[in-house]
């Protein structure tokens, strides 16, 4: 059930997943703005975006992020 009033839902005892992730704020804001569009929750979108990716083939495979070039600072106990 969608907590918020409105959007839509799975079906009733549908099976899910946790599944959790780090974005940046900018896509964030980029999937929120589409899921309202929608009149979905954002997970609700995710999975639509994913699930339609895959009837097109497969996922992409992508980039690895370049590497950082800094150390953090540890200091000597």
């Amino acid at each position: 059930m969608s907590a918020i009033r409105g959007l839509a839902r799975r079906p009733t005892n549908a099976a899910t997943v946790l599944l959790q992730g780090r974005v940046s704020p900018d896509a964030r804001e980029a999937i929120k703005a589409a899921a309202t569009a929608s009149g979905v929750s954002i997970a609700y979108y995710l999975e639509a975006l994913i699930l339609t990716m895959d009837r097109e083939g497969t996922l992409p495979v992508i980039d690895r992020p370049r590497p950082q070039n800094e150390e953090l600072p540890i200091s000597a106990a």
